[in-house]
């Protein structure tokens, strides 16, 4: 789901409410925040006698949304970033979420050994997030159970529970009587698995970024390979650098160059243009590249749609090279019309573009049989 983004509109949306609360410091709405969460678990420990307290539940989780989202902007208006700051911030989210959770664990509308479990997930995930700062690499917020996500499903999921008040509170699933908090329970654990092992991936992707940079020199392979690239609105020139960063040579921007560079390898990239390349890109390479070995890729803009016409724009591309690829690659990126993908390349697609380029760098020692395809 990769809600993350979302905190951004909300920021705005919440923004206004910062003249009423000038006076008051940044952590005391951090740990007001932790009140509200055990007074929402609370509401869940008693919700099976009192069902409308699942929706004043519902109401302290998004309050509970506000404050986190407060707490952050009015420590950057007041430039009160800082290694305490971090603490104050992390912490008391870790016990609210514990709260939440044990109230719903305790409840009888759970089975505590489900209960238990999404615990331990939640608390894994929150764990290999900020498990890359101590590995001297970035926080981790990518996944399906980040915070924002895990809070708008327990909202909607409160929502079902309060519903099905009429039914006793269950549901049947394969034949098996489920209350819909143990619905929850049972995504948390899922979801939180498949999040942690997201984060890892994220984290060994760095790591062997910067041991790759560590050891080998940045121009490794400078004389022998070359990323030629055009970026209307700057997608496209940060993949490209980051590929010519693993692959060891130069990113060049098309404006540069009269001529394609005479090389071993030569990488190409152009942002998504209604499925086509850049008519610039497409009249550079109306002669051919005078390279063995030729890798394409792109960035694109549109969910869904701009995914599959990456991919027929890469073919296009691949014709006007005249040369079958050994390699594709393709990424999203902000879109300024439509505002879709904010802030999107991020730092995995980054990392994802620099293991491209390093993936590449080994077909100049060895010869690739077959394309390979990789998409982020």
């Amino acid at each position: 789901m990769d809600l993350y983004q979302l905190k951004f509109p909300f920021r705005r949306f919440l923004s206004p409410l910062l003249k009423h609360i000038e006076g008051i410091h940044p952590d005391v709405v951090s740990y007001s925040a932790v009140g509200v969460a055990a007074v929402t678990g609370l509401c869940f420990f008693f919700a099976a006698k009192t069902p409308w307290l699942l929706i004043l539940a519902v109401g302290l989780v998004f309050l509970r949304m506000a404050l986190n989202t407060l707490d952050g902007i009015m420590a950057i208006r007041r430039g009160n970033l800082s290694l305490k700051g971090e603490i104050v911030n992390a912490l008391p989210d870790r016990y609210s979420d514990f709260f939440v959770l044990i109230g719903i664990t305790l409840s009888p509308l759970v089975r505590d050994w489900l209960g238990v479990l999404a615990i331990c997930s939640v608390i894994l995930v929150s764990y290999t997030g900020m498990l890359g700062k101590a590995l001297t690499v970035s926080w981790q917020h990518q996944g399906p159970l980040g915070k924002v996500e895990r809070l708008i499903l327990l909202m909607v999921f409160a929502l079902f529970q309060f519903v099905t008040t009429g039914n006793g509170g269950t549901i049947t699933l394969f034949n098996i009587v489920v209350t819909p908090l143990e619905c929850l329970m049972a995504l948390y654990i899922i979801l939180g698995q498949v999040t942690v092992i997201r984060r890892v991936r994220g984290q060994l992707l760095e790591i062997n970024q910067k041991e790759t940079l560590a050891r080998l020199p940045a121009d490794r392979n400078l004389p022998r390979a070359a990323v030629v690239y055009e970026s209307l609105g700057g997608n496209t020139k940060l993949i490209a650098e980051e590929i010519a960063r693993g692959l060891g040579c130069q990113a060049r921007h098309i404006v540069e160059l009269e001529r394609l560079p005479d090389c071993e390898l030569l990488v190409l990239g152009t942002p998504n243009i209604r499925r086509k390349p850049t008519e610039r890109m497409c009249r550079l390479l109306a002669n051919g590249p005078r390279s063995q070995t030729v890798a394409v890729f792109n960035t694109y803009g549109l969910p869904v749609w701009g995914w599959i016409t990456g991919k027929i724009c890469l073919k296009r591309l691949a014709a006007a090279a005249n040369v079958e690829p050994v390699a594709f690659f393709s990424c999203p990126g902000f879109h300024r019309k439509f505002k879709t993908f904010k802030g999107r390349p991020n730092d995995i697609d980054l990392l994802k573009a620099f293991a491209f380029g390093l993936k590449l760098s080994k077909t100049l020692r060895c010869p690739v049989h077959a394309p390979a395809i990789q998409v982020c």
